[in-house]
């Protein structure tokens, strides 16, 4: 048995966020993955909120998009909610997209960007998403440069190769990682 440790809500969140980019990159089960995902988003958005939130990506999106604070959090937690309740919905059906989840995660990992250091799995995260997402025309700006410079335009590459490029990412920022320290 391990012992019991001291945790914070948002030490609890990075870690939920960084296992679930893990689980991403190495092709684990995506319903897993959304559903650890979730958890983390919840509590950065809850904390973002509470602690800057001028600084809520939800809140960019929302109104980049036009959408009231309900109608946004139907729409990216669509999938989170039903995994996670069963009380009226007993009989419906989800048609999952694992895609949903990288946006999922990458609103996660703006948020927790606010509030702390991202950790190495984020800053891979979010360089990797912005390769996958974004033309190259926007690689004469920073973060987009180094996201194109790292991984390449990722747009058209099948998902199943992008993630495999992911986890090679992670895996080389955490070899630098260690040499440097």
């Amino acid at each position: 048995m391990s012992e019991s440790f001291q945790l914070t809500k948002v030490e609890a969140a990075q870690r939920q966020l960084s296992f679930a980019i893990r689980m991403l990159f190495v092709g684990q089960d995506p319903v897993a993955v959304h559903t650890l995902a979730g958890a983390a988003s919840i509590i950065l958005t809850d904390l973002v909120e509470r602690l800057a939130p001028e600084h809520s990506w939800d809140r960019m999106a929302q109104e980049d998009n036009n959408l009231k604070p309900d109608q946004y959090f139907q729409i990216i937690r669509k999938a989170q909610n039903y995994l996670k309740h069963a009380r009226d919905d007993h009989a419906d059906v989800l048609v999952f997209e694992p895609n949903d989840t990288e946006a999922l995660i990458m609103m996660a990992v703006m948020n927790a960007s606010e509030l702390v250091p991202m950790s190495i799995e984020a800053q891979v995260f979010q360089l990797w998403y912005l390769a996958a997402k974004y033309p190259p025309e926007c690689a004469g700006k920073s973060p987009f440069s180094e996201a194109i410079a790292l991984f390449g335009d990722l747009r058209e590459t099948p998902r199943a190769e992008r993630l495999r490029l992911g986890a090679l990412g992670l895996l080389q920022a955490k070899r630098d990682a260690e040499i440097k320290e």
